[in-house]
């Protein structure tokens, strides 16, 4: 006699495999020389990989902003010892991110980039990196730069990790930021990778001094979505206190480098003025 097998039974048992590959993921492993994913986190959607055409940009215009005036982004909470989403409402303060470095063929034309503009932002590295490349952290904090700890090796499964395996990523990743700066550097802001918190990752920010860093305003520029949609939506979502994120590593930020040419000089005309958090 044959069995007949649900489809919810299937379910369930794939379910309990996916369940089971996630209890055991406890450990961190670099990306290697590919394609790192970027920080944005689920539920902004965006294409990816978007070629840009010959059609026009359209540039909206960035919002007015009030001095003091700081509407609270839609479904972001801030909580007392939790992660920092949004600035502190002060005059038309906003901040720039710039994650996944330092890259040796973005973060220089981002340096000469914000240099250009006069804008200091804070570059969320990642400590892997931080050991290859240590004249671009040197670079960076020359220019007048923060350095924000990214971890050392980037773990998009951070928040499911044991609080041996975060204290790790983050101790590493502040050691070898510090080295590489050559002055003995040592970051202050932590950003999880992928916008992931857990009361262990928390804790191991406050066990090691280091203040949650999030964010507000995310064009995924990661995803490579059009320099389009980068612009659109960093000049329709920038509002005082927010804090934007974008990216000059973990793969090919030209989208990036093309949008922010857009729209950081268009803010700044608005009447924003950049900060660092």
């Amino acid at each position: 006699m044959t069995a007949r097998v649900s489809r919810r039974s299937v379910l369930l048992a794939l379910g309990g495999v996916g369940l089971l590959a996630g209890c055991g993921d406890d450990q961190a492993t670099w990306h290697a020389d590919g394609e790192l994913p970027g920080d944005s986190r689920s539920g902004d959607e965006a294409s990816p990989n978007v070629s840009d055409s010959a059609t026009p940009l359209v540039v909206p215009p960035a919002n007015p902003p009030t001095a003091g005036v700081c509407p609270p982004p839609l479904g972001v909470v801030q909580k007392q010892g939790g992660p920092q989403y949004v600035l502190p409402c002060h005059g038309t303060d906003i901040a720039l991110t710039v994650d996944d470095g330092p890259d040796p063929t973005y973060t220089p034309k981002m340096l000469a980039l914000l240099a250009q503009q006069g804008i200091r932002a804070t570059f969320c590295m990642i400590g892997h990196s931080a050991v290859t490349h240590p004249d671009l952290v040197k670079r960076v904090l020359d220019g007048g730069h923060h350095i924000a700890n990214h971890t050392f090796s980037h773990p998009l499964n951070i928040a499911k990790l044991p609080a041996s395996a975060v204290r790790a990523e983050m101790a590493k990743a502040t050691d070898a930021i510090a080295k590489a700066s050559g002055n003995g550097y040592r970051p202050t802001l932590f950003r999880s990778p992928g916008g992931a918190w857990s009361s262990t990752v928390l804790g191991q920010c406050s066990a090691q001094g280091l203040r949650a860093l999030d964010w507000t305003v995310d064009p995924r520029d990661w995803s490579r979505p059009g320099v389009q949609h980068i612009v659109t939506t960093i000049l329709t979502k920038t509002r005082p206190g927010s804090i934007i994120l974008e990216h000059d590593g973990g793969g090919n930020r030209e989208q990036t480098l093309t949008a922010l040419g857009v729209v950081l000089p268009r803010l700044r005309d608005a009447g924003y003025t950049f900060v660092q958090p």
